[in-house]
């Protein structure tokens, strides 16, 4: 009878100890997970004092999200991401214009056409960053930007330094529907955020427009799954998967959370 009692003590105060236990740490982020996965996103143009920094506009200009609609007009100097470019037939002249992505303005991030920035910054591109895959799905899955919102809502990641920032980043939603309403979109990344400095747009797809799937060589889709938390809450760990490929008509290459095409 002893015995029996000594194990039931000890089997509860195992569960006891468990359940009070801190949660774990998260880990240190790689620089990369795979060759389509690359961290170390360069991020935003700096200024000679390591700033970021503001190009100013000649006029007021118009800001388009990745399908070629316009999102809102800008009227401020802007903030640009290196190694984002786009070329797109939009000012009704014949001829294709030169685009630059514009991050964080008043009325959302998007592509300004380099011709209305006072000193724009030549394209930039990396080549050697998201390559194209071997193989694509047949079937392209259409993008419910409103969906992956819901499904994303309430979820925060580390970032490069393994914190939950007190500030409103890091947020699960931040790679679902952007701009709510007719004219919303989601982003298309360089990389995930489980690398470091991951998470940057690079692109953006509208909402019900089509997205193609990247494949490997074994026909699987080139998929990355991470943790983020519950209300930001480490002992809460969520799965979140997000898909590479690229747009229907499109020939960039980059990532989208899963959510927007289907399950979480």
């Amino acid at each position: 009878m002893n015995r029996g009692l000594v194990l039931v003590v000890t089997s509860s105060c195992a569960l006891i100890c468990a359940a009070a236990a801190p949660a774990s740490r998260p880990a240190a982020l790689p620089a990369s997970t795979s060759r389509y996965n690359r961290g170390d996103v360069p991020g935003r143009y700096r200024d000679a004092a390591g700033g970021i920094r503001r190009f100013a506009l000649k006029h007021e200009a118009p800001l388009f999200d990745g399908a070629g609609r316009e999102i809102g007009r800008v009227r401020e100097p802007v903030m640009l991401n290196i190694g984002a470019a786009k070329q797109m037939d939009l000012d009704g002249v014949p001829g294709v214009e030169g685009y630059a992505w514009a991050w964080q303005t008043d009325v959302g991030s998007g592509w300004i056409a380099r011709e209305a920035l006072v000193d724009a910054p030549p394209p930039d591109v990396d080549p050697d960053r998201n390559p194209k895959p071997p193989r694509e799905a047949d079937a392209p899955l259409m993008i419910d930007a409103a969906a992956g919102r819901a499904k994303l809502a309430g979820l925060r990641h580390v970032n490069s330094k393994v914190e939950i920032p007190a500030t409103g980043g890091n947020r699960g939603e931040h790679y679902a529907g952007r701009h709510p309403g007719p004219r919303d979109y989601v982003y298309l990344l360089f990389a995930v955020p489980n690398v470091r400095r991951g998470g940057v747009a690079k692109d953006s797809l509208a909402d019900g427009g089509r997205f193609v799937p990247a494949l490997d060589d074994a026909g699987n889709p080139i998929a990355e799954t991470m943790t983020m938390y519950r209300d930001g809450d480490l002992a809460r760990p969520v799965s979140v998967t997000f898909l590479y490929g690229r747009a229907a008509g499109g020939d960039t290459s980059g990532w989208i959370a899963r959510a927007n095409v289907g399950e979480r």
